[in-house]
């Protein structure tokens, strides 16, 4: 009863689809007519029909992508050393031997992977017909061009956490940490008067694909609400299984089916961004469809997956009266990737994983390029994004000393095949610093066995006795695997990765490579921005640790 035009995706009388799980949301009538996209300028109330040649296309998640890689960092060895920390001068050689061995391995597999290209060519390639067609497929001149403001100044609805002022960190943590909550949501009841001002609801059904916690709940998420406010659409956040990395069905198909009449009959049109020469296209205007717009009785199953780590963003619950006599709309794929993944203005993205070169902006340094970004989404993250009392309270036994902190984020795992891999020798230089000049706690982030490995067997102790890490984490990769790839509950890994993001967070200052979740860090405490550092930016090079300690710690006293 439901389909995607790329044909990813279908199902049919509820049955599921696509990679893993069941279709969250199936129209209950027996036949619904499809949805039609406008390709063309056309605004009014009846759209065009979608050319054959657009259709049945298998887009790939991340077509294209133009990934700037960077040059291993140097940071020159401090001089002098406190001789209170006694760091023997065989451990400094260790880390440079480990660093050494580390960037010659990942040069070794750049050059079998180009190796691998070269024997394969175009078995691995598009065609040439293929790629003309791909960029033909997503590029339309006569698409309208999107005149609206893509930021609307809305209301700041904030939400503080939600915590238990007697919540003990010593005595409940330990036995809290070892468990992974796995119960279904609170019901929520409906206030009737979600709607209200409104001109409908944006269901947020699924992401892309591929996309695990930072990209999918915050960058690709940030994008899906960026819409909603520009056309005034109330979003609601209710997930089914597409997006397969966060996807658990043991926990996330609980609870009753629901039932509810919202009209139908809306479609979305495309637009263009007006500095754009390639006419790459991304959700335009909501139209209505006068043939088409009646109401319809629609089903959602499961928990939705997001209240399970979230407060839910706005007030809408299934069979609110004040929405019965409006449109509940959601994209299909070709909106999300490349759409919002990569060509809407508006969605904030980790790196430059586009083709499109008013986005891309490669006149621009990293600092420059995310600064606008970084500005919106926390704006964004302000008024929709709050963890739920669970998160907060593991946030908290993760880190129960955040002042005066530091926070590193060590991305590894799958890393290497779009973006440079930092060594934990990079780290441990400015933690040795950080320690040195009066530092605190340093919680540690990563989806590697080895870091962690690294830490316990070559830091000194003066240095590793300061770090904490998150309670009882399985999903650690000990290879190139991701950590959603390890056979892993998807529950367990969606707390375990938006803990480490929580508790970064609240800390002091942040060291961090070009990352989805580090960037969520920053949208959900902006100030941070000016107490890190990006290990990956070349720009950053002069921020050494000897910068870190002169320039940056006092701005956390």
């Amino acid at each position: 009863a439901m389909s995607t035009r790329n044909g990813r995706m279908q199902a049919k009388n509820g049955d599921g689809g696509g990679d893993r799980g069941d279709q969250d949301i199936i129209k209950a009538s027996s036949s619904p007519p499809q949805q039609s996209l406008s390709f063309g300028g056309d605004s009014s109330e009846t759209k065009k029909e979608e050319p054959e040649d657009r259709k049945h296309i298998r887009i790939p998640r991340n077509p294209a992508p133009l990934i700037r890689e960077t040059e291993s960092m140097h940071i020159p060895q401090t001089q002098q050393e406190e001789q209170s920390l006694n760091i023997a001068s065989d451990t400094e050689m260790k880390l440079e031997q480990q660093e050494e061995s580390h960037e010659s391995k990942s040069r070794g597999k750049s050059q079998q992977r180009s190796q691998a290209d070269d024997e394969e060519g175009n078995d691995k390639r598009q065609s040439s017909d293929d790629e003309e067609r791909f960029r033909n497929y997503f590029a339309d001149r006569n698409a309208p061009i999107a005149d609206w403001d893509y930021y609307p100044k809305k209301p700041q609805r904030v939400r503080e956490p939600i915590m238990d002022d007697n919540f003990d960190v010593l005595s409940i943590c330990p036995s809290f940490m070892k468990t992974i909550d796995s119960s279904p949501p609170p019901q929520r009841s409906p206030t009737h008067k979600a709607c209200e001002g409104y001109d409908g609801v944006l269901h947020i059904q699924h992401y892309d694909e591929g996309g695990a916690s930072g990209t999918a709940f915050f960058e690709l998420n940030i994008g899906f609400l960026q819409w909603a406010d520009q056309h005034n659409y109330l979003p609601w956040i209710h997930l089914d299984g597409v997006t397969w990395p966060i996807w658990d069905e043991k926990v996330h198909m609980q609870g009753p089916n629901v039932t509810f009449t919202m009209k139908t009959g809306v479609d979305i049109e495309w637009a263009r961004d007006r500095r754009d020469d390639w006419s790459k296209i991304f959700p335009g205007r909501p139209v209505k469809n006068i043939e088409k717009y009646r109401s319809e009785e629609f089903q959602v199953k499961g928990t939705g997956v997001w209240l399970h780590y979230f407060q839910p963003p706005t007030d809408f619950v299934p069979g609110d009266e004040s929405c019965k006599d409006k449109p509940l709309l959601s994209f299909d794929f070709d909106y999300i990737v490349p759409g919002i993944h990569q060509y809407a203005p508006w969605t904030p993205r980790a790196w430059r994983h586009t083709d499109a070169p008013y986005i891309l902006r490669e006149d621009l340094s990293w600092d420059d390029w995310f600064a606008p970004q970084r500005k919106h989404a926390a704006e964004i993250v302000e008024r929709y994004i709050r963890f739920n009392p669970m998160m907060e309270r593991r946030a908290k036994c993760s880190l129960p000393n955040p002042e005066f902190s530091l926070g590193m984020h060590i991305r590894h795992g799958d890393k290497y095949l779009e973006r440079h891999v930092i060594p934990t020798s990079t780290f441990y230089r400015y933690a040795k610093e950080f320690v040195k000049n009066g530092g605190g706690s340093i919680y540690v982030a990563s989806d590697s066995a080895k870091v962690f490995e690294e830490i316990d067997n070559y830091w000194p102790e003066q240095i590793a006795s300061h770090v904490v890490r998150q309670p009882s984490v399985v999903g650690l990769t000990s290879n190139e695997t991701a950590a959603f790839d390890l056979g892993v509950s998807a529950h367990r890994t969606n707390v375990e990765a938006l803990t480490d993001l929580l508790t970064l967070s609240k800390c002091t200052f942040f060291l961090h490579g070009l990352s989805a979740l580090s960037e969520a860090v920053l949208f959900i405490n902006p100030g941070l921005i000016e107490r890190s550092i990006n290990l990956e930016d070349p720009d950053h090079e002069h921020k050494d640790p000897n910068y870190f300690v002169t320039e940056m710690m006092p701005k956390g006293k």
